[in-house]
């Protein structure tokens, strides 16, 4: 029977999506103890650590399927599970932890406004993974479900990057910028693999970059003032 041929691409994005997040997170989390910034608390660097493992799981599934190892790949997916439901959690109270730290953003918003970015940030990665468990039997949509809650996640190491080589204040702009090239990278490759676009990468792909600009007004609106109140208030019980 002949190999059956896997495309490079999801093995290929995989390692550059975990590259892009660790370069992000090397002077705050990876590399912090060659700073001089504060300790961490357990809460961030147990969120830190589950996050890199999901890293590594992420890539080494990838490379489970390029290997035609679709059998490994479904045992680790349990694992998977596990730590997309650690991540979450442990996001949420992160950012809930985050909402006390009384400083302004580059984008205008307090600490408690910003809240909305990372909740929607985790929110959108949940969202992805599960309709990824959900649709698992299916590989064309499984794979395009895991590679979109990456790119959903992207924000935090993206600022930290940018505020990392000088360019913190062009955040607002820079950001979703980051996401749409991996957005833009995913809708190429299909159109080169199949001279068409698959629905997942092209809706989902462009729910995650409109949710930027609206995550913004959002977090000034006052119908979400009580969610930023309620994070802090949630931070400060942590």
């Amino acid at each position: 029977m002949a190999a059956v041929l896997r495309p490079r691409f999801y093995p290929l994005i995989a390692i550059v999506l975990a590259l892009f997040t660790i370069a992000g997170f090397s002077r705050t989390y990876y590399l912090r103890f060659l700073t001089d910034l504060p300790p961490m608390r357990t809460l961030v660097h147990l969120h830190g650590a589950v996050f890199t493992a999901w890293l590594a799981l992420f890539i080494v599934q990838t490379r489970f399927i390029a290997a035609n190892r679709v059998d490994l790949h479904r045992k680790l997916g349990i694992a998977g599970v596990v730590l997309a439901i650690l991540i979450v959690a442990l996001g949420v109270e992160t950012v809930a932890v985050n909402a006390g730290i009384p400083r302004i953003r580059p984008t205008g918003l307090t600490s408690p406004q910003f809240t909305v970015v990372g909740l929607t940030a985790i929110g959108s990665f949940a969202i992805f993974v599960a309709l990824g468990i959900a649709f698992r039997k299916r590989a064309a949509l499984h794979k395009r479900f895991m590679v979109l809650a990456m790119i959903a996640v992207l924000t935090a190491p993206a600022s930290r990057l940018l505020t990392l080589i000088g360019l913190r204040d062009y955040q607002p702009i820079l950001e979703p910028v980051f996401l749409a090239g991996f957005v833009l990278w995913c809708l190429v490759h299909d159109w080169r693999q199949h001279r068409i676009v698959h629905p997942v990468f092209a809706i989902g792909g462009a729910l995650i970059v409109v949710s930027w600009p609206l995550r913004l007004v959002a977090g000034r609106s006052e119908w979400y003032q009580p969610v930023a109140e309620w994070m802090v208030r949630l931070g400060a019980a942590l």
